[in-house]
């Protein structure tokens, strides 16, 4: 078969709500274009060479509509949605067959089978082979549903090819994953329903083979939020992952996902930077720790926790979460104080957003609470619920307000901010980050 895999666009900040940028004064948290994520490589690494495989990035590139493929795969988390949805109709009425997964298929499937002829429920080692056989036959099922029991030992090394040298991106990292699912079931996260309520983890060897196989693609993107947990199952797996991240001397800029619940293990968090790690990008705002920090003025477990992050020298860039249910107007100023009490300086804020398959999006629609199922909107940059304590509109200007006020006292240089990303020069050049001669002293 000729098979086409589709990555839809999907809408950043400054598309949908362009008053961010008169804080920042220049577009660096909008407007860079990565790689896709993990669903596409590792479907290709799992079709078999008989089959012709071909992508399209609609971040990048027109969708080949007039082309003739056999099927068509499609991709796809929330803000993606929209775009997914229309292609599947203008593919489906050419006759196509086309097929759905990824994180919003899965939460909320009978959405996108609306807009598909088949739909993968679930993580794609446990659906996609049989959507291959039965695609040959000419006999897709409606639905193929996984259960979150597949084996991380056998995670199959994602193939990158069909975009690893493809121009046009700005920011090519190697995304790596060390664990699928989470027992902590935050509200606002879509993760356990997506990929269940325990942590599985890939052997730290077999994550390390991956980013030896990748070493030519411009650093490294760590996306386990919970790999610095302070649970004693993952701080082992955490020593062991980093003892051979250090041994590996990986030179590259090394982006590390985390949150508030951190280790108290001092020692891991300096092997975490001896392995080259220099920041954390840290969510915050509805897990346990920082709720309390914040939301309800207990702020010594947290304040604890981001010291010793950086008495490990390790730098945080804070992913803000506002609008939470107990939320009131006083919640703006509350994170600009504890941002400013603790000295973190990289920053970015969006409000909370009740994406299909999480606990407060059957909270709301229950309640009637959802004013808004266009998906661009869910980008984290617009409130599209009713809040409990404030309306809409005070709840977005508050986040406007506390990206103006940020950074007018906290003035951010772009430069500054670029050190979290390994950016192309010519992305660098584009925004006057650096000078034609800059590159010739390269």
């Amino acid at each position: 078969m000729k098979i086409l895999f589709v990555y839809p666009h999907f809408k950043k900040y400054l598309e949908t709500n362009p008053g961010i940028l008169e804080a920042l004064k220049f577009p660096l948290y909008a407007s860079y274009k990565s790689t896709p994520s993990l669903g596409i490589p590792i479907m290709t690494a799992l079709t078999p060479d008989e089959h012709e495989v071909h992508f399209a990035d609609g971040n990048l590139d027109p969708i080949p509509y007039d082309e003739h493929f056999d099927l068509v795969v499609i991709n796809c988390f929330t803000p993606q949605a929209k775009h997914a949805y229309e292609i599947g109709d203008t593919f489906r009425a050419r006759g196509v067959k086309t097929v759905m997964g990824g994180i919003l298929p899965t939460n909320y499937p009978e959405d996108a089978k609306k807009h598909c002829d088949a739909v993968c429920i679930g993580e794609a080692e446990q659906t996609y082979p049989q959507v291959l056989e039965d695609a040959k036959k000419g006999k897709l099922q409606e639905f193929y549903v996984g259960d979150n029991t597949f084996d991380m030992a056998n995670y199959v090394m994602p193939d990158r090819r069909l975009f690893k040298n493809k121009k046009g991106y700005d920011w090519k990292p190697v995304l790596v994953q060390c664990f699928r699912g989470c027992d902590m079931r935050c509200n606002y996260c879509a993760i356990p329903g997506a990929h269940g309520n325990c942590i599985r983890m890939r052997p730290p060897e077999h994550v390390i083979k991956e980013i030896e196989m990748n070493m030519d693609m411009d650093g490294l993107f760590i996306a386990d939020d919970q790999l610095l947990f302070p649970t004693e199952v993952t701080e082992k797996y955490a020593y062991e992952f980093f003892s051979r991240l250090k041994d590996l001397n990986y030179k590259k800029s090394i982006f590390l996902s985390g949150s508030a619940m951190l280790t108290k293990d001092e020692k891991l968090l300096r092997l975490v930077k001896d392995a080259g790690v220099d920041h954390l990008y840290c969510v915050t705002g509805f897990d346990p720790i920082s709720m309390k920090a914040v939301t309800h003025d207990m702020p010594e477990e947290a304040e604890t926790n981001f010291k010793r992050m950086r008495d490990a020298g390790l730098e945080i860039f804070a992913s803000v979460t506002m609008g939470l249910e107990s939320d009131t107007k006083d919640i703006f100023e509350k994170h600009l104080k504890f941002l400013e009490r603790n000295k973190i300086r990289f920053v970015e804020f969006w409000l909370a957003t009740p994406y299909p398959g999480t606990p407060m999006w059957r909270k709301y629609k229950a309640k009637n609470r959802i004013l808004t199922e266009d998906f661009d909107l869910y980008n984290g940059a617009h409130c599209v619920f009713q809040p409990k304590k404030m309306t809409k509109e005070e709840m977005e200007e508050g986040f406007l307000y506390c990206w103006k006020e940020f950074f007018t006292r906290f003035p951010l240089d772009p430069a500054e901010a670029m050190k979290y990303y390994n950016l192309t020069e010519e992305y660098q050049k584009k925004h006057g980050l650096i000078s034609d001669d800059d590159k010739a002293d390269k």
